[in-house]
């Protein structure tokens, strides 16, 4: 009997120590920050073109290089969807249907929902490398905290 209450409080001092690393790690994670994308600099600058290549020659190669990395990508918006506190802007490739899709930071997000289709911008971001798709023959390239950087405007005479 004796060794049966020693077992139980052993168990219950790992369920306990357990419960606190657990705690710990929610924490650091809910908690952290990172630098506003806008005052990072991009360790590489890319079209969106060359970039969804460059996945679809060497998907692994490609994510090795980019992830996790601040990348400023250039190209023509194909499509924009804003929420309230949120929005995403995608850069995608007609022939293949991969695509390259940008989460924007908050401050960024009216700014970045109020782009249209067609518009040459440059947008930087934190990339979160691809994920492929094997039913769609197609790669999906993730930004998170992205930032306008260049947007271009065709002046009209």
């Amino acid at each position: 009997m004796h060794n049966k209450k020693k077992w139980l409080l052993w168990v219950l001092f790992v369920v306990i120590i357990m419960a606190l690393a657990g705690g710990g790690v929610f924490y650091y994670v809910m908690t952290a920050t990172f630098a506003d994308t806008s005052s990072e600099k991009a360790a590489y600058t890319i079209s969106a073109a060359d970039m969804l290549a460059e996945f679809q020659q060497n998907d692994s190669a490609a994510n090795k290089k980019y992830s996790e990395k601040i990348v400023a990508v250039s190209g023509l918006v194909s499509e924009v969807e804003g929420a309230d506190t949120s929005a995403t802007v995608k850069f995608v490739d007609t022939f293949t249907g991969s695509y390259l899709i940008f989460d924007f930071q908050s401050g960024a997000s009216r700014q970045a929902a109020a782009l249209q289709p067609g518009a040459n911008v440059t947008l930087k971001g934190s990339c979160s490398g691809s994920i492929y798709s094997r039913l769609r023959n197609a790669h999906m390239i993730s930004f998170k905290r992205s930032v306008i950087i260049q947007q271009v405007t065709h002046s009209s005479f």
